[in-house]
């Protein structure tokens, strides 16, 4: 079987849909339910959740196992898939610390990695501090598109203008935890 890779940039993209954060939370507390099940609880149409999970298991986030003609869903990740097994720790452990009444900052965070262009951002920041003329000249990004990056890297709680430097902010969320620590492994 040949290794995925699926870009970090679509995983968080992925992570950032309520319908699909909401299964991937009650998956979590308590796998192995079918689809069916799954799609009643959360009052979705079955169609829906199946493609919701399917984009969940795309990632490497879930296992389907296929039981006569229903599909059941655990949170197993794919060893085939490198940035899978930490993503899963890292979701579990925020559904374990935080209830699904602050899943806006789970959005919000895969949000601020949901963009290639915020993915570099990312990557020049955590090398250290820059204004917005050296992010703009490093990152070739026009003036516009990089304010608007960067505020969507404020909202996820990801950096911040402190003196006139953007920096990134020391991440306490273990999503944003991760998805850094992704960031620097994939720089290596």
């Amino acid at each position: 079987m040949a290794k995925l890779h699926p870009t970090l940039w679509r995983t968080c993209r992925i992570l950032s849909g309520n319908t699909r954060l909401r299964l991937f939370r009650t998956v979590v507390a308590t796998p192995n339910q079918s689809v069916t099940v799954l799609a009643t609880q959360l009052g979705i149409s079955v169609p829906r959740a199946s493609q919701e999970l399917r984009r969940l298991q795309s990632r490497g986030l879930l296992q389907a196992v296929r039981r006569d003609i229903h599909v059941h869903y655990r949170p197993v990740a794919d060893t085939l898939v490198s940035s899978a097994p930490p993503l899963l720790a890292a979701m579990q452990e925020t559904f374990q610390r935080y209830p699904a009444s602050e899943d806006d900052d789970i959005i919000r965070i895969a949000k601020g990695f949901s963009h290639t262009r915020r993915l570099i951002l990312m990557r020049l920041l955590l090398v250290g501090p820059m204004d917005k003329e050296m992010l703009e000249e490093i990152a070739g990004i026009k003036r516009n598109a990089l304010l608007r990056h960067l505020r969507i890297l404020e909202q996820g709680g990801l950096a911040r203008c402190q003196h006139e430097r953007w920096q990134v902010v020391n991440p306490v969320h273990p999503l944003a935890r991760c998805l850094c620590g992704l960031l620097v492994s994939e720089g290596r």
